[in-house]
């Protein structure tokens, strides 16, 4: 006897970690998922998830299953949905999510590229890193661009683009360190502008460049770094920012860079595990996918 759909219906729940949601996906009633679920924990004699009041948890033989059959489920999803996209359209809306810096300023040619097609209307997301994945997670949108390793249990991805980060201050302070060894004791004198109270992209140029952490005051947060850099712009502290968002204003003398350049960050293009199954999704994934290092190829210039 064949379980293929029981196996598939397994992986839907382990991925969703919610029964209801994995019936909603499959298009399957919730008395029929559980049963698919029960006859899997029958077959291998052992319980496969813990019911908890919002949703299902994983036991480790699930987590073992799930990594042994999960993959072959998404192969053979593809497979199926190749041939029937030869005779279906591609026509309709895609939902994307990303970071409005990176959408805005360097995202242009990726999203032109796919409305050129002129099979695909465009709908896009911003957000936090959070919110980037809170948007995958609900299905609210079918990809993302984000600078964050994605979880692997849940997702696939690729890379598709670098950002160097660079440390930045007002041109009035800035000029006045142009000449001196700059180092975290002597940028701890002065105030920061950051994304958060974690100081992410800060704490991430300090670590590689210093090996230390930053001590300076916060003068101000805010989750949209174009924000940060006007706030440097107009005469307050510094920051770290990446290369696309102050390379401009570095050229006009509106920043000073101070410091050695900084680490690189990867960006990713990102989907759920399954979803290229769908002729839309793997069709704007490729279309975006050739126009990868958009900002990386700049750094040669």
């Amino acid at each position: 006897m064949s379980y293929l759909t029981q196996l598939k219906t397994f992986v839907e729940v382990y991925r969703s970690g919610n029964i209801t949601r994995a019936a909603t996906n499959l298009n399957m009633s919730q008395p029929a998922v559980t049963s698919h679920i029960q006859t899997m924990e029958a077959i291998v004699g052992k319980p496969l998830f813990v019911r908890k009041p919002r949703g299902v948890e994983p036991t480790p033989v699930a987590d073992d299953l799930a990594l042994q059959v999960s993959s072959h489920i998404d192969i053979l999803e593809q497979k199926v949905a190749s041939i029937r996209s030869r005779a279906s359209t591609l026509h309709g809306v895609l939902h994307l999510a990303g970071p409005a810096e990176y959408l805005s300023l360097v995202a242009g040619p990726q999203l032109a590229n796919l409305l050129q097609a002129d099979q695909i209307n465009l709908v896009v997301h911003t957000g936090s890193k959070r919110q980037i994945y809170q948007y995958l997670e609900q299905d609210v949108a079918e990809l993302a661009i984000t600078a964050s390793v994605p979880d692997v249990r849940m997702y696939e991805y690729q890379h598709l683009d670098k950002e160097r980060l660079l440390l930045v201050m007002n041109r009035i302070q800035g000029r006045a360190l142009a000449e001196r060894q700059i180092t975290a004791e002597v940028l701890n004198q002065y105030k920061v502008v950051a994304y958060d109270e974690q100081l992410p992209l800060v704490r991430t140029y300090f670590n590689a460049v210093f090996s230390a952490s930053c001590q300076s005051p916060i003068a101000a947060m805010c989750p949209d770094i174009r924000t940060l850099s006007s706030i440097v712009r107009a005469g307050i502290g510094y920051s770290v920012l990446p290369d696309y968002l102050c390379k401009e204003g570095i050229e006009r003398g509106e920043l000073i860079q101070l410091g050695p350049t900084g680490p690189q960050n990867d960006i990713y293009l990102v989907w759920k595990k399954g979803a290229l199954r769908h002729p839309r999704i793997a069709f704007a994934k490729d279309v975006i996918s050739a126009f990868a290092n958009l900002n990386a190829l700049s750094f040669q210039r």
